[in-house]
C-alpha cells in the first residue's frame, strides 16, 4: 500500500517537528494506514474484549490533533 518509493525521494527534504508547532495548520492524514496500524494493534491484543480498539485509537488521535489546533484532512485512495 501506498506510492513505492516515495520516502526514499522526499527523505532528504523530511524533519521532525514538535506537533505544537503545527497549530493552526491543516494536516493531510492516510487514513487507510492509520487505520491499518489500528487494526494490526487489535490482532495482537487477540482478545473479543477490544472489539472496536480500532475506532477508538482513531478518535483518540483526531482528538489529540484537534486539541493542539490542527485541521486534519483524511486522505482515502484505492478500493476497499
Amino acid at each position: 500500500m501506498g506510492v513505492q518509493g516515495l520516502w526514499n525521494l522526499i527523505s532528504p527534504a523530511g524533519r521532525r517537528v514538535k506537533i505544537e508547532t503545527l497549530e493552526g495548520k491543516v494536516l493531510a492524514i492516510d487514513v487507510s494506514i492509520w487505520l491499518l496500524k489500528m487494526i494490526h494493534g487489535y490482532l495482537m491484543l487477540g482478545s473479543e474484549e477490544h472489539r472496536n480498539i480500532h475506532l477508538t485509537g482513531i478518535f483518540r488521535r483526531i482528538v489529540k490533533l484537534l486539541y493542539y489546533g490542527i485541521k486534519p484532512v483524511f486522505v482515502v485512495y484505492g478500493k476497499f
